[in-house]
């Protein structure tokens, strides 16, 4: 996010806003859920179990959240191809990005609302008594399992991107017998590959667990032990999902020189300089103001000893 937002040659990219945008839907699921999961699972404080606001606030945020990074991701490989297009590269605009950005996470938002209704907080077990923030809802828990997680966070995004993506690494690479301005045919390079390597590993490291997801949503759990390879299979695969929001800033820096030197600069040409200039400016303002202090003493004590005189 530092870099996208520091450098020109990023802040003039609708690619760029994508994934930057992609980047803060990342930092809320993983702040928003996999946070409380690790409280969940690791600590059993469950926050949801007794609070109907949390229970119902989790999972609505745990829904938009990943729905915003994918469609961010979406948008940033159709993007790439089409800036590489005269016929649409005119559609490559930072304010068209940003509406198409708010317009998405307000559809979202409208069409999740059942998530916040069908949500509560309903008793797991008698014996003891236990309590569980679950789906209520026969019908939509259903609709979640196989549209919502197998089909929208799953297959649909993944193709959309693997496409998009392959097109436009394609088309970059042909144009270097064109005529393209060196610095921008550098920069499209850098951004596609940089998305076209996070596009296979999500592939890579996501598919299990929406693979998982879509056939347990067709079968039923036997017994003991088929329940325990469920939680053993489903917790596995989840880490790994959960994994695809972190590892963006690691793909980039592995992936592209030009993107590590570019660190470098952000982080130690400008913000590293700019922290020094602050430093060396309240010293000098300082300097200027002892000085000034310890002249005006001598001054002082010599014209009372003339009036002592």
């Amino acid at each position: 996010i530092i870099v996208f937002l520091s450098l020109k040659t990023f802040r003039e990219t609708s690619c760029a806003f994508y994934l930057t945008s992609a980047s803060f839907a990342n930092i809320i699921q993983l702040v928003a859920t996999l946070f409380s999961r690790i409280l969940i699972t690791g600590y059993n404080i469950d926050l949801t179990q007794t609070s109907l606001f949390l229970c119902k606030l989790r999972p609505y945020v745990a829904t938009i959240a990943p729905l915003m990074s994918i469609s961010s991701m979406c948008f940033a490989t159709i993007d790439q191809f089409t800036s590489l297009s005269v016929r649409w590269r005119h559609f490559n605009q930072r304010y068209i990005a940003a509406y198409l950005t708010i317009i998405t996470l307000i559809f979202w938002c409208l069409v999740n609302i059942p998530v916040i209704i069908y949500n509560n907080i309903t008793m797991a077990s008698t014996n003891p008594v236990t309590w569980a923030c679950s789906i209520t809802n026969a019908n939509y828990s259903l609709y979640y399992n196989r549209f919502y997680i197998s089909f929208l966070l799953g297959f649909l995004q993944l193709i959309i991107r693997i496409i998009f993506e392959l097109m436009a690494f394609i088309t970059v690479r042909s144009l270097r017998n064109n005529q393209v301005p060196i610095i921008r045919l550098e920069r499209d390079k850098q951004i596609t590959s940089m998305v076209l390597i996070q596009t296979l590993v999500d592939v890579i490291i996501s598919l299990p667990f929406f693979i998982y997801i879509t056939y347990r949503s067709y079968t039923t759990i036997k017994d003991a032990n088929d329940y325990f390879v469920f939680l053993v299979v489903l917790s596995t695969t989840n880490i790994l999902y959960y994994a695809t929001f972190s590892l963006g800033f690691y793909i980039y820096f592995c992936s592209s020189s030009r993107f590590r030197k570019q660190i470098i600069y952000v982080l130690v040409g400008i913000h590293l300089k700019y922290c020094c200039r602050i430093n060396v400016q309240e010293r000098n303002n300082n300097n200027q103001i002892i000085p000034q202090l310890t002249t005006n003493k001598p001054a002082l004590s010599m014209n009372n000893i003339h009036t002592a005189q």
